[in-house]
């Protein structure tokens, strides 16, 4: 049994040893040279009937896998067109890994619905519509563009459909960028909804002449995904915002933005209003109780702590970008379960409209995350804080820390 196992031991090696030199000698490689062999998409079981976009939960496409000399992970992406020729296609935003696509209705009547728009100079009264539609497949290896393939058109003989597309409106969160993050789309933060107001924003923001930029993606403007187009508006006098988006100011400082979103479904078009506020943060809640005496008894009342009692409310703004919003030292102590310790930024509305506060990222650290209420309930468990502690916040990335000075 001993020899059996030695035996075997070597075979083994001797297996591996031969496979690395397989694949030191004779890794596949992929021939760009050549232009990649085209794909076959079948036709689809309904395509000579109608297809009623409205009705229809999902299509089934199926197509050949490309041919690259190994097994490889392909992205299928689907393109239509109302032009038997294919030109200037639409692509639907869903891509798949596997040459089976389960393929959403309504994608496809979105991307249809631009296409008669675009190509027909449709309204969105002139809908609903009947129209043959042409589907055609865009197969590649991610981040080898020379992988790319594509496939025979198919015919849809007949497409209804309803006008697809959504309606305009303020999307839940824009993203910003500005010299404050770098102008880097990565580091970009939200937008915040002012609680029970889907289309109005805030954000503190540093603003220079470099300025800051929104964008309902996390990447360049973009909000042709659902043929919208923006238009722009500044009512502070001294900022302003250039056609294509780039808000701006001659006197560089930390402001809080403003942005109300107003849709125009019948024009396609979403206004955003910019207004700019000083970057005023407060303090409210009941780490403030030692301090008010008998003048009042209401920790909550937010106009009476920031004019009779500004020292004790009113954070320091920094006058640097890289500089953090700093509070007084806490008067009082505060518990979490008595209402924690709260801060908010003042606009025009109530206070909760427009709170947030840092929260520890863990129980032993004073590392801190800014947590936004925006337009849901109230962020819980609130935070307790001791007296003497102050809050740092830095709105260049959203974090902060809760210590002693």
């Amino acid at each position: 049994m001993k020899k059996l196992s030695i035996i075997f031991s070597l075979m083994v090696s001797v297996f591996f040893m031969v496979a690395c030199d397989a694949d030191r000698d004779d890794n596949p490689v992929i021939d760009l040279s050549k232009t990649q062999e085209p794909i076959t998409l079948n036709t689809p079981t309904f395509a000579n009937s109608t297809y009623d976009l409205a009705n229809t939960d999902s299509v089934t496409l199926t197509c050949t896998a490309p041919s690259y000399g190994f097994p490889a992970t392909v992205t299928y992406v689907i393109q239509i067109s109302i032009d038997s020729d294919m030109s200037d296609p639409s692509e639907l935003t869903t891509t798949y890994y596997q040459n089976k696509m389960i393929v959403p209705g309504k994608e496809i009547a979105m991307a249809t619905t631009k296409q008669m728009i675009k190509k027909k100079g449709l309204k969105q009264e002139d809908f609903p519509v009947e129209t043959p539609a042409y589907i055609r497949i865009r197969a590649y290896i991610a981040g080898t563009p020379e992988t790319e393939t594509t496939s025979n058109i198919v015919k849809l003989n007949k497409v209804k459909l309803n006008f697809a597309l959504p309606d305009v409106v303020m999307p839940d969160s824009l993203f910003v960028i500005g010299t404050f993050n770098d102008n880097d789309w990565e580091k970009a933060v939200k937008t915040i909804q002012v609680n029970n107001s889907t289309q109005n924003h805030w954000r503190m923001v540093w603003l220079d002449k470099r300025g800051v930029r929104l964008s309902p993606i996390k990447g360049e403007p973009n909000f042709d995904d659902n043929m919208i187009t923006p238009v722009y508006k500044c009512n502070t006098l001294g900022f302003y915002v250039s056609n294509d988006g780039l808000v701006t100011t001659d006197t560089p400082g930390w402001y809080i933005m403003l942005v109300e979103g107003v849709g125009n479904n019948e024009k396609r078009q979403l206004t955003l209003t910019y207004r700019f506020y000083e970057a005023n943060v407060w303090l409210i809640g009941p780490a403030l109780e030692d301090v008010l005496g008998d003048d009042i008894k209401d920790f909550w009342v937010e106009k009476t702590l920031r004019t009779n009692y500004t020292d004790y409310v009113k954070f320091t703004v920094p006058t640097t970008m890289n500089g953090q919003f700093v509070s007084p030292p806490l008067p009082g102590d505060t518990e979490a379960d008595d209402g924690g310790v709260r801060a908010y930024v003042s606009i025009k509305w109530d206070w909760w409209q427009t709170e947030f506060m840092a929260y520890p990222k863990d129980r032993t650290s004073s590392s801190c995350v800014i947590k936004y209420r925006g337009n849901g309930d109230e962020v819980k468990p609130f935070v307790s804080a001791s007296k003497g502690q102050r809050i740092y916040l830095n709105f260049c990335d959203d974090t902060g820390e809760i210590k002693n000075e």
